[in-house]
């Protein structure tokens, strides 16, 4: 298995800030991000960030995070004797032999199940590769919401009396029951100790900690934005 699918439908307005439009007086200020043909998709960067936070809550209690983050330590342990090695074979043994064996110590040391999600500093690593979810059998116009919001700040300046200050903004948002899908690929899993259906069983928990309505996608999730449901299934299902 190398891939798992995903369905995502809103089930409040989504809001992930996009480049700013054209400023109009009385017009929309913010607006949810589109593709070329201005239909609404959800980023990778985005579903990946969110995925990863869940993920960070999930490993202080999970066994299964446990046993892929000492995964990751031994996959880092075996790439750091492979370097070294390498290293000694061309008899460069000084500066840069301690600079390849302190990086790699450290990483070890670091190591967590958020590894699935790339580890700075190194390339070809085990990981999961994140597609943008696109717009699901929706091609009418109906899939966004104009939404005012305000905001109130208090000016406490010495030098004048206090003041309370209005700030409106409207956005422009996903509606609620918009369907989207997309895929995780798995790159190199293979590669750790740990069997693959353990990383996909705790990929899994992870993503339907968004069905629970505490862990929200996008921005603005004070305001009730960002609620999702989602569907995972896996290659052959």
């Amino acid at each position: 298995m190398n891939t798992i699918q995903l369905k995502v439908t809103t089930l409040s307005n989504l809001f992930i800030g996009g480049s700013p439009g054209t400023f109009e007086i009385g017009g929309i200020d913010l607006f949810t991000v589109t593709d070329h043909n201005s239909k609404p998709y959800i980023p990778a960067s985005s579903f990946k960030g969110s995925s990863r936070r869940i993920v960070r809550d999930l490993s202080k209690s999970s066994a299964e995070a446990k046993l892929i983050t000492e995964a990751y330590q031994e996959f880092l342990h075996t790439k750091k004797q492979e370097n070294l090695q390498r290293i000694k074979e061309m008899k460069e043994r000084d500066e840069r032999f301690d600079r390849v064996e302190k990086r790699f110590e450290e990483a070890i040391h670091k190591a967590s199940a958020e590894y699935l999600f790339g580890i700075e500093g190194f390339n070809h690593t085990p990981k999961l590769i994140f597609n943008d979810l696109l717009l699901k059998g929706n091609d009418g116009d109906d899939l966004f919401s104009i939404d005012s919001k305000n905001s109130i700040e208090m000016i406490n300046d010495p030098q004048k009396k206090p003041a309370v200050i209005a700030n409106p903004r409207t956005y422009k948002t996903v509606r609620p029951g918009v369907e989207f899908s997309g895929e995780i690929h798995f790159y190199m899993l293979n590669q750790l100790t740990v069997p693959t259906n353990v990383i996909v069983g705790f990929l899994e928990k992870a993503i339907y900690q968004f069905n629970t309505g505490v862990y929200r996608l996008g921005n603005s999730g004070s305001r009730g934005y960002g609620r999702i449901q989602v569907e995972v299934s896996r290659e052959g299902d």
